[in-house]
């Protein structure tokens, strides 16, 4: 999909990542019709989003003898792009179940694919994106804790997951990820410091937040 450094840094995480990201990669076609549909609708083209997400969904349904860590991250995107689509159409209830899905998804993935780490911080963002769903219907407390459990989990006070062998993932795990790494590239460390860096990640979790709440008081 087009946030793409999670699996960049899987395959640069050692050879089982590497391998993993080439079976990944063999369903591209698939996950291609899955970027289609999400730019489709956020360009308001919601007919044809919806048929794309669909030959989407009938892709990732039919991905049979891979690790099941591949089909997790594809459902991971199945359950986050279909959530935006019933956003799209103010069905908020099946927005909400879609997004817990996509939660679920990448704690399957993360279950013995230890390469797939940074998938965990997405579990962050659907908090922040249930925060705008509940915006969108005026449920002003039920916002507010979203924000304070995406901000907690940034925090590092409860984990981002737990997956379904009960290994629990912390923003903490993020710089042992990337110690492991190390020597990083300038690039690489740009990019990491987004994540490791307290002022940095507080910095843009308040932009998101702040730019929110002047869509919600804007009517957005």
């Amino acid at each position: 999909m087009q946030d793409r450094e999670w699996l960049y840094y899987a395959e640069r995480s050692g050879s089982e990542g590497r391998e993993w990201a080439e079976q990944y990669r063999r369903h591209s076609a698939i996950a291609k019709l899955g970027e289609r549909a999400l730019r489709s609708m956020r360009e308001n083209h919601l007919e044809e989003g919806e048929q794309l997400l669909r030959e989407f969904i009938d892709g990732v349904e039919g991905v049979r003898g891979e690790p099941a860590s591949v089909r997790a991250v594809l459902d991971r995107y199945r359950h986050g792009i279909e959530a935006y689509y019933f956003y799209c159409r103010k069905e908020f209830g099946l927005a909400e179940q879609s997004m817990r899905s996509a939660h679920d998804a990448v704690a399957r993935a993360l279950n013995k694919a230890n390469w797939l780490l940074l998938l965990a911080t997405h579990c962050q963002e659907f908090c922040l994106h249930q925060a705008r769903i509940a915006r969108n219907q005026h449920q002003w407390p039920r916002m507010q804790v979203c924000i304070a459990q995406a901000r907690a989990m940034m925090s590092d006070r409860i984990p981002l997951c737990e997956t379904e062998d009960g290994k629990k993932i912390w923003w903490s795990s993020l710089p042992v990820f990337f110690d492991a790494l190390a020597p990083l590239t300038e690039a690489e460390a740009r990019f990491a410091n987004t994540l490791i860096n307290p002022q940095e990640r507080e910095r843009l979790f308040d932009q998101f937040v702040r730019g929110m709440l002047r869509s919600s008081n804007n009517g957005r």
